[in-house]
């Protein structure tokens, strides 16, 4: 966030998902800013209460949140992939020696 995250219009985070012990896929998500905007008139967020009483500022707090979980949670699927991928070249490569 102190790098600028909030002005840009989305982040784009790129990532391998895991699929399964032979598969990964890449996937990307958008991560855009939370706005405390009305929809035809209705308040989104009127029914909740936030403290300190600016919306604004609890958005700030929730999207520097949201951005950190889900990079964690990229990180975390790649490393998935990547350990399948050894375990499955590992695997592969020991077959291989025996033959």
């Amino acid at each position: 966030m102190e790098a600028g995250g909030k002005d840009y219009d989305a982040i784009l985070i790129v990532y391998n998902s895991f699929v399964n012990a032979a598969v990964y896929k890449q996937a990307y998500k958008v991560i855009t800013p939370l706005k405390a905007e009305t929809i035809e008139g209705d308040d989104v967020l009127g029914n909740y209460e936030f403290e300190p009483d600016d919306k604004a500022e609890g958005l700030e707090d929730l999207y520097e949140y949201l951005l950190a979980s889900q990079l964690y949670h990229s990180f975390m699927d790649g490393a998935c992939s990547e350990q399948s991928s050894r375990m499955t070249a590992m695997e592969n490569a020991s077959k291989n020696a025996g033959e």
